[in-house]
């Protein structure tokens, strides 16, 4: 759909859970970043230290091409860094993947099943799926994890005498699924494999204890119940079209035709759902082969509708004959630029097929210049042979020339460094790549087929028959004698005559065309005619994951009314984390239980932006509690019409109190809609000081 560009772009992540931010920052960040600042290759760091939580984002310079070797680096220093971690800290982790994008998000959603059943037919989908040749990487996202919960009342426990910590290290000596080791017995080896470890609740619930001071024994189900349940809190939550599900992204490897292998996948998931249970049902969240194939058929269309428009032009205008010709020139010329694209690595994508419509008009007049000189030459009475050889002697380097001047209007845009650069790179290469072809080929082809296909009318000469292109005539007929030479040479003279007018209307129309030019709204790359839109929620920094799944379902219930939004198809909203990277250019929203993520799709482009706004008034009036940010898709490598402000200093609270500041007077300007500040807002945080003399007094 779009030129590949090359997210350079790592993250670090490490843990220490219930660590302060401020401890987070100064003992593990800081020390992650200072040593990811030894690596001359990365230009730019910057993290987040949250509770119990680093997350470091460090992106390569842009000449730096070997990327692998780069992220190996990187993971080689916090190897190093490691041991001067404070003990516990879990990692840290790199993730030299953060750039891969889905090519398909399927969501499994059923009728009667549980989520740990889901689960597990989620998890054989994605061993089925592996079976498909070119697929990198498949992730599952919404996985509610079962957990068992030891509930107990402090008060039984304090009868029987029995600690929590007693209970713990019991149960954990019992599960160990270690192997015993083997026993020689002659020439063989026996494996000894140990039984004790839980297999089900009742193996737990059936755990015996000894009271104190006494030798009768209690099963663990005597004094506290054993209960099996999900996760709490759940880490992450999907929903499809207001449906618990599952979501599997599935990502390929670089260089795989994304349409040819979704045709692939659609045929092996209906495949897969035929043999699953009933009330099962797979369905695409997102779908990026339909979108790829429908970028490219568009673009290609408008290639096929300007080459019929060229040849139509130059079939009027030049006539029958020399119009087929040239005609014949462009299509020749488009394929052999295809060739020199692939020896590039050039894609047919958005950017590489329109610039095939801006090289269009401009190509053609190669082919136009020299069949309309070798047409004139013929018409003077001068040999066919001689006409084709002297026309491309004497038009070879002015029409290089011509061309070269075109092709060094474009070189500026070879120069753009970073993502913009890897964006744009196509488009004024295959302007060069085919203005050249267009050269070559206006040498050799065109001359070559006016000589086997151009017919003239050559004048009668004295000793020689009409047509006889042998004989050289002493006056050749004005090939500018026409009807339609004539009103041209007119309209000229009437212009000249009145030349002061006609320049004073010229420099009129160049004033005039500047000031409407001022007017229009100037951008690179404007927003995309997909038919989805981004929709980003944030509760107050500090709520929980319940309260963000109550408000995205409400949200999601409200998009799903017919009634309400006839337009809307589809909704996948991603409860505690962005899912996956389904767009190029699109970072995943950060992990955290306050944020929600959700991608609405609507029958057709056009639709987008009412729905969109309709999204934003009843947000507004309905969701007092959280703050949402609607983004309709976009080209290029950049967001459209977004700013980003970075307040920089060594006091957080100043900071903070800047930071605010700011947010309030942004508010203020005309025209902003979305405002989003990272450091959202201050927690709340209940503070135990503890008398320590006292407290080892106490035995505490």
């Amino acid at each position: 759909e779009d030129p590949p560009i090359v997210i350079r772009e790592v993250v670090v992540t490490a843990f220490f859970p219930g660590m302060a931010p401020t401890e987070m920052e100064e003992l593990i960040t800081r020390r992650l970043e200072a040593e990811m600042r030894t690596l001359p290759e990365l230009a730019d760091i910057w993290s987040y230290s949250r509770n119990g939580v680093s997350i470091i984002h460090a992106e390569t310079r842009d000449e730096i091409d070997d990327l692998d070797l780069v992220w190996q680096k990187v993971r080689n220093k916090m190897l190093d860094v490691k041991p001067a971690l404070p003990d516990g800290t879990i990692g840290p982790f790199v993730n030299d993947e953060f750039g891969l994008v889905t090519v398909a998000s399927i969501a499994l959603w059923s009728e009667g099943f549980t989520m740990a059943e889901m689960r597990l037919v989620a998890r054989d989908i994605r061993d089925r799926l592996y079976e498909l040749p070119g697929i990198r990487k498949i992730e599952l996202y919404g996985v509610h994890d079962e957990q068992v919960f030891l509930k107990y009342s402090p008060l039984r426990l304090d009868q029987f005498g029995i600690t929590t910590r007693e209970i713990i290290n019991t149960l954990v000596e019992q599960n160990i699924i270690l192997p015993g080791g083997r026993v020689d017995a002659h020439e063989q080896r026996v494996i000894v494999t140990p039984t004790g470890n839980f297999q089900s609740i009742e193996d737990i619930a059936n755990v015996e204890f000894t009271i104190p001071e006494t030798r009768q024994t209690i099963f663990l189900k005597d004094f506290l119940s054993v209960e099996r349940g999900y996760r709490d809190p759940p880490q992450d939550l999907v929903y499809f079209n207001g449906r618990r599900a599952i979501v599997i992204g599935v990502s390929i490897t670089p260089g795989v035709n994304a349409v040819g292998f979704g045709e692939e996948l659609t045929r092996k998931l209906k495949i897969l759902e035929a043999q699953l249970e009933i009330g099962y049902v797979l369905e695409y969240a997102t779908f990026q082969p339909d979108l790829v194939e429908a970028a490219v058929n568009g673009g290609l269309n408008n290639v096929y509708q300007t080459v019929g428009i060229v040849l139509a032009v130059v079939v009027i205008f030049l006539g029958v004959r020399t119009g087929l010709i040239v005609g014949s020139f462009v299509p020749l010329t488009m394929l052999m630029g295809l060739i020199v694209m692939r020896v590039f690595e050039i894609e047919l994508e958005r950017v590489s097929i329109a610039s095939c419509i801006i090289a269009l008009g401009m190509l053609v007049d190669n082919g136009i210049v020299i069949a309309e000189d070798i047409r004139s030459r013929m018409e003077r009475g001068e040999e066919r042979r001689q006409a084709c050889l002297e026309t491309g002697r004497t038009l070879a380097i002015p029409l290089l020339t011509s061309s070269l001047t075109t092709i060094l209007a474009f070189m500026p845009m070879l120069l753009i460094d970073g993502q913009v650069g890897d964006y744009a790179f196509s488009l004024p290469m295959v302007v060069i790549i085919l203005l050249l072809s267009s050269w070559f080929l206006s040498m050799y082809v065109t001359p070559a087929m006016c000589f086997w296909f151009m017919k003239v009318k050559a004048p009668p000469a004295p000793g020689g028959a009409a047509g006889d292109e042998s004989a050289v005539p002493e006056a050749a007929e004005d090939p500018y004698a026409g009807k339609f030479y004539g009103i041209y040479r007119n309209l000229i003279a009437h212009m000249l005559k009145l030349r002061m007018v006609v320049v004073v209307g010229a420099v009129a129309a160049i004033l005039g065309g500047g000031f409407v030019a001022s007017q229009l709204v100037r951008e690179f790359f404007g927003p995309s005619d997909r038919n989805q839109f981004l929709v980003y929620i944030d509760l107050p920094a500090g709520y929980g994951i319940e309260t963000t799944d109550a408000t995205v379902r409400r949200l999601t219930d409200w998009l799903a009314d017919e009634n309400e939004n006839p337009e809307v198809k589809s909704t996948i909203a991603y409860v505690g984390t962005g899912g996956p990277r389904f767009f190029l250019v699109l970072a995943p929203v950060q992990p955290n239980p306050h944020v929600a993520f959700m991608v609405v799709d609507t029958e057709t482009g056009d639709q987008v932006v009412p729905v969109m706004n309709r999204l934003r008034d009843h947000f507004a009036a309905h969701f007092p509690e959280a703050e949402m940010r609607a983004k309709q898709m976009w080209l290029g490598s950049e967001e459209p019409g977004n700013v980003e402000i970075r307040l920089i200093g060594l006091d957080r609270e100043y900071l903070f109190a800047k930071g605010r500041e700011l947010t309030a007077a942004l508010q203020t300007i005309p025209g902003v809609l979305d405002i989003y500040n990272d450091w959202e807002n201050m927690l709340l945080n209940t503070r135990i000081e503890v008398d320590q003399v006292r407290a080892r007094r106490a035995g505490v």
